[in-house]
């Protein structure tokens, strides 16, 4: 092994040793260092649990498709209000929407934005409007990812 490649290994042990993932017994094992930080950086990553949610609203703020336990509201009248409550907090998630119908059909032109529901942690509200920014019912999907 070259001085350099001891090197990157040991101080690259020595990281992982301050950050308490390895000690100073595991190094003197018999595999050698590199394989003893791979082996130790491995099995200190924690499983991510992701969780991810899709749904089609139609105008008048029905769900047309969804999870169990999500629902939907328009607010009633031709506002271009609408929220999505889903079945978990999505407090933290990401959330994508665009307007699109449910059946095979052209979507009305327009414009649509998404933002964390106020005092709901579960919630998503969403704004629609037509393209001369006019608030507007329109269908969408909204896509949330964890």
């Amino acid at each position: 092994m070259n001085t350099r490649r001891t090197y990157r290994c040991a101080l690259l042990a020595s990281a992982v040793m301050a950050a308490g993932l390895l000690t100073s017994a595991a190094l003197a094992a018999s595999q050698p260092a590199s394989q003893a930080v791979r082996a130790a950086a491995t099995a200190a990553v924690a499983p991510v649990v992701t969780k991810t949610y899709s749904v089609i609203v139609n105008t008048d703020g029905t769900l047309a498709a969804g999870p169990a336990g999500a629902s939907s509201n328009n607010f009633g009248g031709n506002y271009g209000y609408f929220e999505v409550i889903f079945p978990s907090d999505v407090s933290k998630c990401v959330y994508t929407a665009t307007l699109g119908d449910p059946s095979p059909t052209f979507p009305a032109l327009g414009f649509i934005s998404v933002t964390l529901r106020s005092g709901n942690p579960n919630g998503i509200f969403v704004r629609t409007a037509d393209t001369n920014g006019t608030a507007n019912d329109h269908a969408f999907h909204l896509h949330v990812q964890c």
